[in-house]
């Protein structure tokens, strides 16, 4: 029988996680833009999804848009660390700390390695919140990475 890991075992481990990933956050604001029928993505879309019959791109916003922005971050996790668990527990970490949600985009990861399907399943996360909570979405980030660097063993 595999053993249960404890509350604080979790919590070690995943900031071992964030404290290994790759971390970048965007340069640039992103909206979520309808596009037409038989419209390819734009290049610079990260992600394109469809509810029903409408489909959306996620993409730089330009600096006329009218429409929410988004901050943008994005990890891509370490092979030989195991992210099971991840977005909950960040998700939880945002949501008490830095008093927003998030939206949760994953992305195929282009190392695509057993050890990395171990790690993560084989891909990487973009996170996004509100601009206006972007700030201290990305703060709450960084101060997680730094007490994962802070961890021995």
């Amino acid at each position: 029988m595999a053993q249960v890991e404890t509350t604080d075992e979790t919590e070690t481990r995943l900031l071992r996680v964030i404290a290994q990933a790759r971390f970048e956050v965007l340069a640039q604001d992103y909206i979520w833009r309808r596009m037409d029928h038989d419209q390819p993505p734009s290049q610079k879309a990260i992600a394109c999804v469809r509810d029903d019959e409408a489909w959306y791109e996620f993409l730089p916003a330009p600096t006329n848009a009218s429409t929410e922005r988004y901050r943008v971050v994005s990890f891509h996790f370490s092979e030989g660390t195991d992210a099971a668990g991840f977005v909950a527990w960040l998700a939880t970490h945002l949501k008490r700390t830095a008093q927003t949600g998030s939206v949760v985009i994953c992305g195929k990861d282009q190392r695509d390695s057993a050890e990395l399907f171990h790690a993560s399943q084989g891909v990487f996360d973009y996170w996004c919140c509100s601009v206006a909570a972007g700030n201290r979405f990305v703060a709450v980030i960084r101060g997680l990475i730094d007490r994962g660097k802070t961890l021995r063993g």
